[in-house]
């Protein structure tokens, strides 16, 4: 158990470092949000003896809002407020379906990252790497969410596996941003 402590305890300090190099690019807002949902937790947890779950099912809506770029902002807010109004009666009623609702807003971030890395592509003729990365970090927690849904045996083995993964995604981020990302040629 101890070593599921200490991957956590890394990835945030990794994910807390990202926003300084992604600041003044697009996807700053994104990554400061991801950086301090960790840290936040883990405070809520020892500090506060806050509800962890409901911090990051109000803050993945607040991801949601940063991540949809170049989204018309009366839409980015109806469905935030949507998901918002949505998560309120969650809160109260059943907890074990704001999983759920995570799911489906992280679902929508990866289609949306998914659509910025073919449009790229199909204006380019090469993949941007940061775009392809980003997209591997969305299914990342898709899956993670999922596993936790279903409560499938391997919970503590696959939390590991891709907490690591992300560490090493979050590295990537530390070093590369949108700007000076890597084209790939297929």
């Amino acid at each position: 158990m101890e070593i599921i402590k200490l991957i956590g305890y890394i990835n945030s300090i990794i994910w807390i470092l990202i926003p300084i190099r992604q600041y003044k690019t697009k996807f700053f807002l994104f990554f400061l949000v991801l950086g301090l949902l960790d840290p936040l937790a883990f405070t809520s947890i020892f500090l506060i003896k806050f509800n962890v779950a409901i911090l990051y099912l109000f803050g993945t809506i607040v991801l949601f809002y940063t991540a949809s770029l170049g989204i018309k902002r009366e839409i980015k807010i109806g469905f935030s407020l949507f998901f918002l109004v949505a998560s309120l009666i969650v809160v109260f009623y059943s907890m074990p379906i704001s999983i759920i609702i995570q799911m489906v807003i992280h679902l929508m971030i990866f289609i949306y990252f998914l659509k910025i890395l073919v449009v790229f592509y199909s204006e380019h003729r090469k993949l941007l790497l940061f775009h392809l990365v980003l997209v591997v970090y969305e299914f990342s927690l898709l899956l993670k969410f999922y596993v936790f849904y279903h409560e499938v045996g391997v919970g503590p083995a696959y939390y590991s596996v891709t907490t690591a993964l992300q560490i090493i995604i979050g590295i990537f981020f530390i070093f590369v941003n949108e700007v000076n990302s890597p084209k790939l040629t297929i």
